[in-house]
């Protein structure tokens, strides 16, 4: 076999799958960003009835209904914005798709691993006027920067699934 033949041989049994493996990495890891994503999981199905919901008073419903975040709603609040932050957060996804299909280290019931991050909130609410010269934001804005006043401490329900 020549080596040409040889470079061939390589490229076509380690390099091709290789790429084919990341570019399926990549659009899965795009997928996983979308709400139908979340939707696909039966357990999520209260939530994603409640952020549906044109009635609910939730938090969540009223920034889908109201499309005040326009794609990826799910994944737009419950992303740590970090630098590794997206990559955590896909990560995290791909445990809840595990624990789901094997049934191992099954929760009793849905709950986040901490405490939800102002950052989340202030990515978009942060730079807004209606929200920096509120008379309720004002005394307190240094606490709610800083995470030790929590944003869904005040504002709540934040969801409202039932079931």
């Amino acid at each position: 076999m020549s080596t040409r033949e040889k470079l061939l041989l390589l490229v076509l049994l380690a390099l091709a799958p290789a790429l084919l493996a990341l570019s399926t990495f990549t659009l899965s890891f795009r997928r996983a960003e979308q709400v139908r994503f979340c939707a696909n999981c039966h357990t999520m199905t209260p939530w994603i009835a409640d952020l549906e919901n044109s009635n609910s008073v939730s938090l969540a419903s009223k920034h889908y209904r109201d499309r005040l975040i326009l794609h990826d709603q799910c994944y737009t609040c419950h992303v740590d914005y970090g630098f590794f932050g997206p990559i955590q957060t896909k990560l995290e996804s791909l445990r809840h798709v595990f624990i789901y299909y094997t049934g191992i280290g099954m929760p009793h019931k849905i709950a986040l691993y901490k405490p939800f991050p102002n950052v989340n909130c202030l990515q978009c609410h942060g730079h807004a006027d209606s929200f920096r010269k509120n008379p309720a934001h004002v005394g307190v804005m240094k606490a709610i920067q800083a995470n030790q006043l929590g944003c869904v401490t005040c504002h709540q329900p934040i969801h409202t699934p039932k079931g």
